[in-house]
């Protein structure tokens, strides 16, 4: 399997674990010293080991993603791989009954070692951090996306 294949599998396998909370299903995706990097102004971090990684994007969806009734992902051009190197821009479209959609870009690079992924990173730009608290401020709706 190819990492462009490997990483479509493992997100094939998230979207079940957003709707199941089976986590452990994703943890044949990580070598055991995997690290999950988030580049942000307001929740950036950075989490070692898959446990600790599943623990603080659960906690992510939880205070962010599930506080909506849709979310929509599109993804913005074409993915890029490099050797063992992947990487996309996307965008995700959440949707909720009585308020404006939020749509939030960002990029997610994943390095493989072995087949699996040990190094995962999603990175937003500067600007979100100020078009999130606006968004809240005009839809009435609070929300906390961090990991940790």
């Amino acid at each position: 399997m190819d990492i462009l294949e490997h990483f479509m599998a493992y997100a094939a396998a998230f979207e079940e674990t957003y709707k199941d909370d089976d986590w452990s299903r994703l943890r044949q995706y990580f070598t055991d010293d995997a690290v999950y990097e988030v580049v942000s102004d307001s929740i950036g971090c950075t989490i070692t080991g898959p446990d600790a990684i599943f623990t603080g994007i659960k906690k992510s969806l939880d205070g962010f993603d599930r506080k909506f009734a849709g979310r929509v992902i599109a993804l913005k051009g074409a993915p890029e791989v490099d050797g063992d190197a992947f990487g996309v821009g996307w965008t995700v479209t959440y949707t909720k009954d009585g308020v404006a959609p939020f749509v939030l870009p960002g990029h997610t690079g994943a390095a493989y070692r072995n087949g699996k992924i040990a190094r995962l990173t999603d990175s937003y730009e500067p600007s979100v951090s100020v078009d999130t608290a606006t968004w809240m401020q005009k839809n009435g709706m609070t929300f906390d996306g961090s990991y940790v």
